[in-house]
């Protein structure tokens, strides 16, 4: 009879007792319903059936039910093991009422194939029994879009009570349907016996011998029922049912993430998603992906529409770096028709498909040449990080990446030697590439730059496209005022340890050298320059240059006077003054010089009235004998 098996401990063997899927899930997505379904479609896409047509799409089906009927008899056996304290479920206890439910479920998928009684080899594709039974194994190949067997930990994490359930219709033996739970807690005591941290919902489990999933009919049957599974007999595929589904994860959440995650490859035909949200149903696919309502996102949307009806043969290329040397985008392999073809379109509004060729450098055999893509289009918005995909997979955190100022981008690895050298480089959570991976130290000869020639691709363009002109000339620390001040948006990063504050994102035009003696900060319309700490020098003068960002070229050469102009007698400027006077007119109409007063620990210039829609650029230099 079905029922759940505990793993007694003997007292001797290794005890594990740490929050690992916890510190996990903290370092790999932003909340369990995108975890869930980053590992569930991914996992999806990797399954799909060689014999499905190409222009058919593996189809995914999320459900948030209620549970029908009485579930005692496949969870009550869990309840004194949940109710115990500190056993990684803190809300174990509260699974005993209405048990709500989350229902993930792939069809054109090959199931969890393999033999559900070999012993495990190391190596060995066995998708069954790694998937269910084994922590950081997986029977994925190195061309596979995941290929780590961690990020399954998030089922577990998404139950209140650490819990799922595999349904299975397999490829290579659809007539015999297989049915296991899994539960996870931390090593425990109860009524004087120790138990493991795992334990299985299994028909058997002979001494010594596999254990064997549930494969009556009529328990099935029951299962498929009491749980709202989809699946028809035949139809291969996983479903994976959680109970005591985790509050956060709601419809909203969930169609966010698949839309956020997944929109490239659902508009490429090759992704199919289905919302059942209690009987309100709605499928997401390449004809049905309406907006969010989330500006950034509908935008990366629209921007990954217009890639994928862009045919290679229109894509402007830039030249290879050598092989055998560090990969590096420098000027002279940027054609000049492409740099005037860029700028002239983000100038224009309009988007641009580039073609940007690289080699890749394995240990066993020469270098061999790739490519990837990027699409880019102008933003109104300061900062974008660029959107990575390799092979229908979001990339979404990756540290070495660098926007270049009001550039969205969209950067596409396909298929090829870049995308498995990058597959390789990535950890546990595939959102970070990195050369310090087994994988990647194992098969690639590292310190050829590959990794951030790819990251920084969008942001070194544009500074070959812009002439170089990323800094203006003059004082030894400039300020960027990228949005204003009220706009939340210009606030990102990390947050402080203990602050609960986000710290504000620095512009490219700050130096790390900073002023002393005085100060330059944004206010709302402008900045102020004041004295900073008394002890430092205290200047005789101040320079300062004003001018509003450009897309290309310098903004200090297209500097307007009609923008505004401090020699000019205008009221749309304004100048506040303590202890200090202003000259503007001793150059260009941008520029001005601040004369601190005779009182010798305080100054400050508030200069306020400029246009709050364009992003302002400081440049401040500090004369200490006299101008």
């Amino acid at each position: 009879m079905a029922k759940w098996h505990f793993i007694e401990h003997n007292g001797y063997d290794d005890v594990n007792a740490s929050t690992a899927a916890e510190s996990f899930l903290e370092r790999s997505v932003p909340d369990l319903a995108t975890g869930v379904v980053r590992e569930g479609v991914q996992n999806s896409l990797d399954a799909r059936l060689e014999s499905l047509p190409p222009e058919e799409p593996v189809r995914i089906r999320l459900t948030l039910a209620e549970a029908g009927g009485d579930t005692g008899f496949w969870l009550n056996d869990l309840q004194p093991h949940l109710k115990l304290p500190d056993v990684g479920a803190p809300e174990g206890r509260q699974c005993d009422g209405p048990c709500e439910l989350l229902i993930f479920e792939d069809f054109g998928t090959t199931g969890l194939t393999g033999d559900y009684e070999a012993r495990y080899a190391p190596g060995s594709r066995n998708n069954f029994v790694n998937f269910l039974y084994h922590e950081g194994v997986t029977g994925k190949g190195d061309k596979q879009r995941g290929s780590r067997g961690v990020g399954k930990v998030v089922f577990t994490m998404a139950s209140r009570a650490r819990t799922f359930f595999a349904y299975t219709i397999r490829e290579d033996a659809p007539g015999l349907p297989l049915l296991l739970g899994k539960n996870v807690l931390k090593f425990r005591e109860l009524n004087g016996t120790s138990w493991k941290g795992s334990a299985y919902f299994i028909q058997s489990w002979p001494e010594g011998g596999p254990r064997e999933p549930v494969t009556d009919a009529a328990t099935l049957k029951e299962f498929r029922e009491t749980f709202h599974v989809a699946r028809e007999p035949g139809d291969p595929g996983l479903s994976i049912v959680i109970p005591f589904r985790d509050p956060s994860i709601t419809v909203a959440e969930l169609r966010s993430a698949i839309i956020g995650e997944y929109h490239y490859a659902i508009l490429s035909g090759k992704l199919e998603a289905t919302i059942d949200h209690h009987g309100d149903v709605e499928t997401l696919d390449a004809g049905h992906l309406p907006a969010t309502g989330n500006e950034s996102i509908d935008c990366q949307v629209g921007l990954a529409r217009w890639a994928l009806s862009q045919a290679a043969p229109e894509r402007r290329t830039t030249i290879a770096p050598a092989a055998d040397t560090t990969q590096r985008l420098e000027p002279d392999l940027v054609p000049e028709n492409l740099r005037e073809a860029l700028g002239n379109a983000l100038d224009g509004g309009q988007r641009i498909a580039i073609r940007i060729p690289v080699h890749v450098h394995p240990k066993d055999r020469e270098p061999e040449r790739s490519y990837f893509d990027l699409f880019l289009e102008y933003s109104d918005e300061y900062s974008n990080r660029p959107t990575f995909v390799r092979e229908l997979l979001p990339v979404s955190s990756v540290h070495n990446a660098r926007s270049a100022p009001h550039v969205r981008a969209l950067v596409v690895i396909d298929e090829g030697p870049l995308a498995d050298l990058l597959r390789a480089a990535e950890g546990a959570n595939h959102t970070d590439w990195s050369s310090r991976t087994d994988r990647f130290r194992e098969h690639y000869k590292g310190r050829l730059g590959e990794i951030p020639f790819v990251a920084q691709a969008v942001a070194n363009l544009m500074v070959i496209v812009r002439g170089g002109n990323e800094r203006p000339v003059g004082g030894i620390a400039t300020k960027l005022f990228s949005a204003r001040l009220e706009d939340k948006r210009a606030k990102v990063g990390k947050k402080n340890k203990g602050s609960g504050k986000q710290p504000e994102q620095k512009g490219k035009y700050e130096e790390k050298t900073k002023p002393k003696g005085y100060s330059v900060q944004r206010v709302k319309g402008g900045f102020v320059v004041r004295r900073s700490h008394p002890t430092d020098p205290r200047p005789a003068a101040l320079i300062v240059r004003v001018a509003y960002d450009v897309i290309r070229g310098s903004a200090w050469s297209q500097w307007d006077p009609a923008d505004f102009d401090f020699s000019a007698d205008s009221t749309a400027i304004v100048f506040e003054t303590k202890n200090a006077s202003i000259d503007a007119n001793s150059g260009k109409g941008n520029r001005f010089v601040v004369k601190p007063g005779s009182e010798p620990d305080y100054f400050s210039v508030r200069v306020t009235g400029f246009d709050p829609n364009r992003d302002l650029i400081i440049d401040h230099r500090a004369e200490m004998g006299g101008v």
